[in-house]
């Protein structure tokens, strides 16, 4: 079989193996001492050290490092800003007042964990090892935009998605996270990002949330997501045009 196509289908088959676990989640009865979403993270984290033995990547030494748990603090901040950015753009347009602004700070130790254990299995599932397998035979640009896609596509699976409004956003999210895994070497910046967006970006909410451009995962959402999205993947071209040259 073609390598590229080869790495093409392992990642498709990642993502639908996720699909049945989220189904199976929720299908078996789990003990009442048993978070579902504890659960999940245990078992994506197994499927990795596996996928990480078979295919020989040292992928989990290298990207799953604590050396590089530092990266999960500046990424949460940066990832809280994204969330807030369009909210405050509106403010700034007129669209919305700041009576408009409705802030949350609830803030528990319960909540962060379980934010960031679901968090956590969602980042194994679309930012798994197998990328370092696909990485072999494809770029970091062409894997994050397959990512992209497959993240937005899952999505549909949801019925109440309005993914016209939605999809850009939900796209250049996932192709953000990807590249950013392959940038920093690193599975603590896309955990520290998608952290501090659901997490700390969650807490602010505007009356303008349906906003098809202003609000939650719209248009301007898309806008900043794909901007920073082609920064990175800029920069990862660059520097692998230069090392060629070398």
């Amino acid at each position: 079989m073609n390598k590229i196509l080869k790495s093409y289908l392992l990642i498709l088959a990642t993502v639908i193996i996720g699909i049945g676990l989220l189904v199976l989640s929720e299908k078996i009865p789990l003990p009442h001492w048993v978070n579902s979403s504890a659960f999940l993270l245990a078992v994506f984290i197994i499927l990795n050290i596996i996928y990480d033995a078979v295919f020989k990547l040292n992928a989990i030494q290298n990207f799953w490092s604590l050396r590089k748990v530092y990266h999960l603090l500046p990424a949460a901040v940066g990832g809280t800003i994204i969330a807030v950015l369009p909210a405050l753009v509106a403010l700034g347009f007129g669209s919305i007042t700041p009576c408009d602004l409705h802030f949350n700070f609830t803030l528990t130790i319960s909540s962060l964990i379980l934010s960031f254990i679901i968090v956590g299995w969602e980042e194994l599932w679309f930012r798994g090892v197998i990328l370092n397998y696909a990485n072999r035979h494809l770029s970091p640009v062409n894997i994050s935009l397959t990512i992209g896609l497959l993240f937005m596509l899952v999505h549909v699976l949801n019925p109440e998605i309005e993914l016209l409004k939605k999809g850009p956003a939900l796209f250049f999210a996932g192709a953000l996270l990807t590249i950013l895994y392959f940038y920093y070497r690193s599975i603590w910046v896309p955990c520290g990002l998608h952290f501090g967006n659901n997490f700390f970006g969650g807490m602010l909410k505007a009356e303008n949330d349906h906003d098809p451009f202003f609000g939650g995962d719209g248009y301007l959402s898309a806008i900043i997501l794909a901007a920073i999205f082609l920064f990175f993947a800029y920069r990862i071209y660059n520097n692998r045009s230069s090392s060629s040259a070398v």
